[in-house]
């Protein structure tokens, strides 16, 4: 079909496969295939079945919002048409009508996709489909240390984005100039929390010497005036005693003085 409709690529003239199951038994494989990356802590997260799901679910990891899939479908056919000398040689149908048809929102992306995608975003991409080791995995042109890009395949014909919530990897592959990958940016704040850290406890540490200083400081200023008020108040008393000492001295004198008999006198009752 090339009315802006269609299953992934391989699958496109071909009836519908999830057909070949009752809705039952797809369901119970999707609870096993669920349960069973769990374990080994990966979330399947559902994407829109609309068509779109290849690019809802690498929306998702790369940018974090699956509604960004058009923004993701765009560049990786503006990438396929740019580098078409490549990828012709894997169409079997007119490229250009090729491309043409993959620019509308609701067709199915396919391998081909995949593997642009991979080299787009410089991240391996992993396939899952109801077993625990990826069928396929695409590289990208270079090898790099970023999080694979993992998305499942179910019911033969719809991808679901596989996250790991223990290693993010929105941003990743996007070429930000400021970006750094999840892990470093957890090292950083830990290392800048532990600095943070430190530089605290050295803050506190001298607000603490300077406050015990300025207690010694402010105790013996307090200790100097005490003493220079005791002794102070004992010059007074000392002063205030010899002040009575000299005053009691000088009373003894005067007593003495005037109770002593006259030298020289006679007696006014002497007889003839």
């Amino acid at each position: 079909r090339e009315d802006g409709s269609g299953y992934n690529s391989e699958d496109e003239y071909s009836e519908h496969p999830s057909k070949q199951l009752t809705e039952e038994e797809w369901r119970q494989r999707d609870l096993i295939f669920a349960r069973s990356l769990e374990k080994r802590g990966f979330i399947i997260k559902p994407m829109v079945e609309d068509g779109a799901c290849l690019f809802r679910a690498i929306a998702d990891q790369v940018y974090g919002d699956q509604e960004m899939h058009s923004v993701v479908r765009t560049h990786c056919m503006d990438y396929i048409l740019k580098n078409r000398d490549f990828y012709c040689a894997y169409v079997t149908e007119d490229f250009n009508k090729y491309v043409s048809r993959k620019r509308h929102d609701f067709v199915h992306g396919n391998h081909l996709e995949i593997q642009a995608l991979s080299e787009m975003y410089h991240r391996s991409i992993e396939v899952y489909c109801y077993q625990l080791k990826p069928i396929n995995i695409f590289h990208g042109a270079q090898k790099s240390d970023y999080e694979p890009i993992r998305l499942s395949y179910q019911r033969a014909s719809h991808y679901n984005s596989i996250t790991n919530p223990f290693n993010p990897s929105v941003g990743v592959g996007l070429g930000l100039p400021s970006y750094v990958l999840p892990g470093e940016m957890d090292r950083r704040q830990l290392n800048d929390a532990v600095r943070q850290s430190e530089d605290l406890l050295i803050e506190q540490t001298m607000m603490e010497d300077k406050l015990k200083a300025t207690d010694w400081e402010a105790t013996n200023e307090v200790i100097e005036e005490q003493v220079a008020r005791e002794s102070y108040l004992q010059w007074c008393k000392d002063n205030e005693k010899r002040r009575k000492q000299e005053q009691a001295g000088c009373s003894s004198s005067t007593i003495t003085s005037a109770s002593s008999p006259r030298s020289g006198g006679a007696s006014p009752r002497s007889t003839a």
